[in-house]
This record gives C-alpha cells, sequence and structure tokens, in this order.
C-alpha cells in the first residue's frame, strides 16, 4: 500500500470524524483531527484552495441530519462543532468556504444561524463599548509569497529564499534545509523527525531564463503549534536587511533601537537588538557598499575631481610603513573662487564621524552674501589634535598663496590641539574665541541655582562687548570683584585679544560666535555615518545643488 494512502487511513481510524470542504463548486475531503484548532482547520482548507486569503473568507458548516448551518469563527465554534458531533452521533461534517465581500468590516455575532430573519451586529450592539479591529500588520502579503508548484521567482534563488524565510514567519512554523545551493533548495518542516510532519517543499533552477521555481510543494502541516509568533526563530539578519533596506537609503544615521520599535509596531515582530543591528549592517553594505573598501577608491576620487574641477586639491596621506589610511584634505576650485567674493572671515570646527571606522571632519566655513552656509575646505582625520589641526591649516594656507586673499580673520571654539597649531601656520591673523562657548565653560564654574551662574556670565558678556580699553577695564573690575578666585583663574590663560572687542587685532564683522560652523555640523549631519568616500561625494553634491540653488 502506498505510505501516503496508508497514513491518511490510519489518520481516519483514529480520529473516526472526516471534514468535506466546499468550496466555489469544488469539494476536497480530508480527516478532521480531535486535536485540532480552528488555526489548524483553516491552515487546512488554505492548503486544499491556495487562492483562498486568511481573513479573507467566511466558515459555516452543517452536521447531517442537521441541515441548518451555523458560523464557525473561532476557538469556541470549533470546540462546539466537536460537540455537535457527538451529539448528533455523526462522524462527518461539511464545511462551506464562502469569500467575503471586500466592503465588509462588520463582525457578525457567531452563534446567529442562516435560518434566523435578522442578524445583529455586535459593533451595532456594543456601540462604544466594540472591540477594537484586529491591526492589519506589514507581514500581511506574506503568507501568499508561498502559494503552488510551477511558482516562479524572477530573483533567483535569493528570492526564493527571502521570501520561504518570510512566509514561515507569517505561517508560524520553521523549516530546515535538507539541501540548499545555487542549483537546488528542498525544505522540510523542522518537525518532520518529532512528529511526522509532510510538509515539504523543492524548487531547482531554470537554466533557461534564470528563473527559481517551485518544482513540488506539500502545504499541508501535520504537526502541531503552527501558529505565527512575535518571536520567530525565522527572523534573521538577512530578513531585516530586506525590510529595511528603504529606511536605510532614506535615514542613513537610524539607529537599530529606532529600527527594532518599528518592526514590533509596523510587522508585529519582537527581535532581538543584534540581530537588528547586524541586518542594519547588512543592508548600509548593500546601498553603500563596504566601508573597508571606500579607501580605496579614494585615490580614483582624487583623480576625477582634478580633472573635472579645476584648481582643486585633495591631498592624502597614508602611513608609510602600513599604508593604512590618514587623512585627507579637501577643496574645489569652486570654493575659493567663490570666497574671494564673501566677507574675509573663516568659522573653523571639528565634527565626528559616526561610521564604522569612526573619525572627524575638520572645516572651515564662510557667509555668503546672505548669510547662508558657504564651506571653503575640509579635512577628514582620525582625530582632533595639534598634529591633524596643523595639517589641516597648512594645506589651507598653501591655497590661499595661490589666490589673492583679502586679510582673514579666523574664529573657532578654543580646541587646545587648534590653539597650538594655529600661530605657527597664521602667525599674523586675527583669530576670535567663541564667545558662546566661553561664556558656557564659566557659568559651568558655578553650582546650579547660584546667583552667581547668570550673574558673572552676564558681566563677562559685558566686558566682551566693550568697545573701548576703558570701558573692558570699568566691567572687568566688577567681574573680578564679584567672582573672585574663580574668575581670576579662568581668565588667567585667556587672552583678551582673542575674545574682547577691544583689542581684538581684525575685523570680526560683528561675529562673536562659532555658530556657522555648528551649520556646516548639522549640514553634514546625514553623510556622517556613510563609508568616507560616500561622505566626500556627497559634500560635493550637497555644495553642487546649494551653489546652483543661488543662482
Amino acid at each position: 500500500m502506498d505510505s501516503d494512502l496508508f497514513y491518511f487511513c490510519a489518520v481516519v481510524m483514529d480520529t473516526s470524524y472526516v471534514v468535506k470542504f466546499i468550496y466555489s463548486g469544488e469539494a476536497a475531503t480530508v480527516p478532521l483531527l480531535h486535536n485540532w484548532s480552528f488555526l489548524d482547520l483553516c491552515n487546512s482548507i488554505r492548503s486544499r484552495f491556495p487562492d483562498l486569503i486568511q481573513g479573507k473568507f467566511m466558515l459555516r458548516y452543517i452536521i447531517p441530519p442537521d441541515s441548518t448551518s451555523c458560523f464557525l469563527e473561532s476557538e469556541v465554534d470549533m470546540r462546539m462543532t466537536f460537540r455537535n458531533l457527538v451529539r448528533y452521533n455523526s462522524d462527518f461534517v461539511e464545511v462551506f468556504v464562502t469569500d467575503l465581500p471586500s466592503s465588509s468590516e462588520s463582525v457578525v455575532s457567531n452563534t446567529v444561524c442562516e435560518d434566523s430573519s435578522t442578524m445583529l451586529e455586535e459593533n451595532d450592539y456594543l456601540g462604544c463599548y466594540r472591540a477594537e479591529a484586529p491591526k492589519s500588520y506589514m507581514t500581511k502579503g506574506w503568507e501568499s509569497y508561498i502559494h503552488s508548484e510551477g511558482q516562479k521567482f524572477e530573483g533567483g534563488v535569493v528570492e526564493f529564499r527571502d521570501k520561504l524565510r518570510k512566509y514561515a514567519i507569517e505561517i508560524g512554523f520553521s523549516y530546515e534545509f535538507v539541501r540548499n545551493d545555487k542549483v537546488r533548495v528542498i525544505a522540510q518542516c523542522s518537525k518532520k523527525h518529532s512528529q511526522g510532519c509532510n510538509w515539504l517543499v523543492k524548487a531547482h533552477l531554470c537554466r533557461a531564463n534564470g528563473f527559481f521555481m517551485i518544482k513540488m510543494l506539500v502545504n499541508v502541516h501535520t504537526c502541531h503549534g503552527v501558529i505565527r509568533l512575535q518571536k520567530s526563530k525565522m527572523m534573521g539578519s538577512k530578513v531585516v536587511k530586506s525590510i529595511v533596506l528603504d529606511k536605510i537609503r532614506a535615514n542613513p544615521n537610524k539607529k537599530a533601537i529606532d529600527i527594532a520599535d518599528e518592526i514590533k509596531s509596523d510587522y508585529g515582530l519582537d527581535v532581538a537588538y543584534r540581530t537588528v543591528w547586524y541586518g542594519t549592517e547588512l543592508a548600509k553594505t548593500a546601498l553603500h557598499g563596504d566601508e573597508a573598501e571606500s579607501y580605496a577608491q579614494l585615490l580614483w576620487f582624487s583623480e576625477s575631481v582634478m580633472k573635472s574641477n579645476l584648481d582643486s586639491r585633495i591631498a592624502i596621506e597614508f602611513h608609510r610603513e602600513t599604508h593604512r589610511f590618514q587623512r585627507m584634505f579637501v577643496t574645489y576650485g569652486a570654493w575659493m573662487k567663490g570666497f574671494q567674493s564673501c566677507r574675509p572671515i573663516l568659522f573653523i570646527d571639528a565634527t565626528f564621524i559616526t561610521n564604522k571606522y569612526k573619525g572627524q571632519i575638520i572645516a572651515a566655513s564662510a557667509n555668503d552674501a546672505n548669510q547662508g552656509l558657504y564651506p571653503v575646505a575640509y579635512a577628514i582625520v582620525d582625530s582632533e589634535n595639534e598634529s591633524n589641526w596643523r595639517f589641516f591649516l597648512e594645506v589651507l594656507a598653501e591655497e590661499f598663496a595661490k589666490h589673492p586673499m583679502r586679510w582673514v580673520t579666523f574664529i573657532s571654539d578654543r580646541h587646545v590641539g587648534l590653539v597650538s597649531a594655529f600661530p605657527r601656520v597664521f602667525p599674523n591673523n586675527p583669530h576670535g574665541f567663541c564667545f558662546r562657548h566661553l561664556m558656557a565653560n564659566l557659568s559651568d564654574k558655578f553650582p546650579a541655582g547660584s546667583y552667581l551662574k547668570d550673574r558673572i556670565p552676564y558681566l563677562f558678556m559685558c566686558c566682551a562687548y566693550s568697545r573701548t580699553p576703558e570701558m573692558y577695564q570699568f566691567n572687568m573690575e566688577i567681574l573680578r570683584s564679584e567672582g573672585s578666585d574663580i574668575v581670576a583663574q579662568f581668565l588667567e590663560d585667556l587672552p583678551k585679544e582673542n575674545w574682547c572687542m577691544a583689542y581684538f587685532n581684525g575685523e570680526r564683522f560683528g561675529e562673536m560666535t562659532n555658530n556657522l560652523a555648528e551649520s556646516f555640523n548639522n549640514w553634514v549631519l546625514p553623510l556622517k555615518s556613510l563609508p568616507i568616500l560616500d561622505i566626500n561625494d556627497g559634500i560635493r553634491v550637497k555644495s553642487m545643488a546649494s551653489i546652483a540653488a543661488r543662482k
């Protein structure tokens, strides 16, 4: 006897119940196991009629000799069906399957029979106390990803594996590969050995067109526990990658913890943080390439820029022994040419890079005629220290020597490395300190809630904005008398030529803060998590769009 026929007979003898499914003029008879749940019944129906979609059909049943049909909509109805079989001393039940109308959203009481003259809707009866409609997740379409023999996947084995995994997540089972290569994939239910589940899929490569096609599909589970879970073993990093690609493309700085929350809210799946993080990294690699490989493309980027953007300067330095990237300087000829028409004041600062290999961007920016951001030069370095600041300033000075420049004033936030490197490169240029940073540093020296925490910064501001030495001396005496030793120590290594208007050796054009440098930091924020090549190209494209918008 054929093994499948023997198994069918054995099941029928064990349960003594038979169910007949009737849908669109077609019928199928299967054994009704005594331990079946309502979900098991629905899965069996969908395996016989693949065109059905979960939640889009309605069930009614009849137990001969009674000709009254009753609704079958829940686990309670399923239990009542078994009780009615015992009540009528029957071993046979007919289940009628009908499609729900697309516009139907009402919930019909499952105790109302077909021959009732009036059908009462629960939502109308309960009014404001009615139950909320179940949330529809974005995984809803996954249940139809695997449906029949002969199904084709134009994306080859990669698409087939992806859709098979998503199908298993939505249906609520796990599988194991019997064979898994680029030409043939055979997968069976993971409960094949423990419970003898018959679910099986075989797919192979069609060499004529490169498609992957399902050759054999046994889409019926005879095991227990086939139910969709929030925590699925099949939810791996590759599935995460496929569903977050668009999110990462729109926002490369999106954090893994935020993506995990969105997956739980939109897809109804609880995924471990590590899985989400790794899937996010895979998505970034698929979109922007390998970060390590992008360093090898910097020389190509430099040569391409020098050919297409005349008078540009890109200086790249590597460690002599290891040949590893150390730092690079970038300025475009158009930037330098445009800066000659801006006010001769540069705002310099550094901001962190948040990609895999970290680092910092040192930038010099100016104000255009509309008080907007105008980038002049930048460097990508490993850290903000004196050596890297000196490298940046020296190359910048070389570029200034090539172009007719007025006397340039620099504004910074007084970083230690910059303060040490600046007089060695620009000994005669005015260097102003950001007043906002100085005032914040002074305020931090006083306890919160004290009178002096607000009073001392105000007196310091009066000193900074003093127009004459006499006014400065007057305000300084008040500041020192009220701030005592704390203020005296703060001013000890702070030359007044760098922050007081009365003694500043140059023209600040009314600029007392380094806010424009912060604007540059926000301008490059969407690029800071990208590979180094994409950071450079992103700055180029953003600058090009900005210049074109001003014309």
